[in-house]
């Protein structure tokens, strides 16, 4: 059978097509201005973003077919879409490389009878200074005790890869949280396992080991935790921590502390010291944060109070230092305040360091230290140099803003925001100078601009990791399974605190 290739009709359809194209080129160029700019979603307009970033796909809204040139210096090119922009990866990479330490311009063209409309164009700033390349989250429902399925991913920011690092479907479904890296290493990590094959994970120099880590000393096993830069030492606090629910107030919950140490583990001894200013069991002292030097402790401090719940609103913290020598492991003799709002009816709570020592960013709010479901919650910067503590008014939103954390240049912040829809934590991510000015924040982006709406989990603890996190989620399973690699010891040399009050941490929520 002969097959008839009618070449005559192909080439008229060719040449229609191209002609058509070719008008539409022709009648963009004629296009009408407007100083109107269509909304989208996410609010990608005017931001400031790394040059590695992955591409800000974006939704119109309202929806509708239209066109969207991208131009960056001698480079643009233009795409015809319905509703959704998505934008292809090797041209957005041609993109960004063009418009580094530029801006890329974007303007939406959309028809009307006469031709098309050119509305008011919003611009990315790409800035040359990278963001790390991997984000590390907890994914979890946001309830407040119990849950079905939760997991560690990591995301890496040039695409939008995400794989597990561990999820609780290989550990009986247990809870697992606390995740931190030592300045960003993803080779040095912990992690705890709770309730079910309980037991703190740390990953470091290759090996995967799961440690018990209550001590007849401790009020609690290691709760939350931060490296030593040396890698050393980590400094976890010890909590007995409480949840109580409330009828008549404008918060629903409150979690709080009735009792909280700060103590350091000696990653190679497998022991446990601390100091008696970071064990007062009057006071209560938890997130410790070290300096990128090693030579001072950061962390937050308040009175303890004897009548929680009824008098929650005294729980204010304040921002506090002490000098840590780290070759003889010995901390100062006082203990420097930083930050106090008391007066001002204010607490500090959850501080983040930048990888240079300048700057530290905190949640600020009337009362508690577990602001992630308090809308009061907003994010303050500390200026280590000049001493000010101010609104970091460009990340504040009515919803809760809380916790946060430094890419390793300094340049980068991602934070946890409520603000879509006041229930969900998702990641934002803005850019910080060197003297403080901080850019509009931009929603993590993901390749379907719907991703969030049909994502019922929040986004936990997110940090910015130097790489990939290479461990095998299944040895990290099979550690959590196991039994113990070894029982943390007091060091008793030292000061040994009294474990005040009944152990245990009764709080999950995120």
């Amino acid at each position: 059978m002969k097959i008839q290739i009618h070449i005559r009709p192909v080439i008229s359809i060719l040449l229609f097509w191209s002609a058509l194209a070719l008008s539409c080129s022709e009648r963009l160029s004629e296009a009408r201005s407007s100083e109107d700019c269509p909304p989208i979603f996410p609010d990608y307009k005017e931001i400031t973003v790394p040059v590695n970033i992955a591409p800000l796909n974006f939704r119109l809204e309202p929806g509708g077919k239209c066109k969207v040139l991208f131009s960056a210096r001698d480079y643009q090119f233009t795409l015809s879409v319905s509703d959704y922009v998505n934008i292809p990866l090797t041209k957005w990479r041609h993109l960004l490389e063009q418009a580094q330490g530029d801006k890329v311009t974007v303007t939406i063209y959309t028809p009307d009878q006469d031709g098309w409309i050119a509305h008011r164009p919003f611009h990315w700033y790409i800035s040359p200074d990278p963001i790390d390349s991997h984000l590390v989250y907890r994914l979890i429902e946001p309830t407040y005790a119990n849950w079905n399925e939760m997991g560690i991913y990591q995301r890496e920011l040039s695409s939008f890869s995400e794989k597990e690092i561990i999820a609780n479907d290989k550990t009986g479904h247990n809870c697992m949280n606390c995740h931190s890296f030592n300045q960003g290493d993803p080779d040095q990590m912990v992690l705890h396992m709770r309730k079910i094959n309980p037991g703190t994970i740390l990953i470091k120099d290759g090996s995967v080991v799961k440690l018990e880590t209550k001590t007849e000393y401790t009020i609690s096993n290691f709760v939350y935790p931060y490296w030593h830069p040396s890698g050393k030492d980590i400094a976890f606090s010890t909590n007995n921590t409480q949840m109580s629910f409330f009828e008549a107030n404008s918060k629903l919950i409150e979690v709080y502390d009735l009792y909280s140490d700060i103590v350091l583990y000696d990653t190679d001894k497998n022991e446990v010291y601390t100091s008696p200013l970071l064990s007062d069991k009057e006071q209560l002292e938890n997130f410790p944060v070290f300096s990128p030097d090693g030579k001072k402790l950061y962390f937050c401090s308040c009175p303890r109070v004897d009548s929680l719940p009824q008098d929650f609103d005294r729980v204010k913290y304040r921002l506090c230092s002490i000098d840590f020598d780290v070759d003889r492991q010995e901390f100062a003799s006082k203990v420097d305040t930083l930050v106090d709002l008391v007066s001002e009816g204010k607490g500090v709570s959850l501080p983040s360091i930048s990888p240079d020592g300048r700057y530290i960013l905190c949640s600020v709010a009337s009362s508690g230290c577990f602001l992630s479901w308090d809308k009061e919650s907003d994010l303050y910067l500390y200026d280590t140099r000049t001493k000010s503590f101010k609104p970091a008014k460009a990340l504040n939103t009515d919803y809760s803003e809380s916790y946060t954390n430094w890419s390793s240049n300094s340049r980068w912040i991602v934070f946890s925001s409520r603000r879509l829809d006041g229930v969900y934590n998702r990641p934002f991510i803005a850019y910080i100078g060197e003297n403080g000015e901080i850019g509009k924040p931009f929603l993590l982006p993901q390749k379907d601009p719907d991703f969030y709406q049909d994502l019922f989990k929040a986004y936990n603890l997110p940090q910015l990791v130097k790489g990939a996190v290479k461990v095998n989620p299944h040895e990290i399973a099979e550690t959590a399974k196991s039994a113990v690699s070894g029982q943390v010891k007091f060091r008793k040399d030292g000061h040994v605190p009294s474990a005040s009050g009944k152990s245990g941490n009764k709080s999950e929520v995120n």
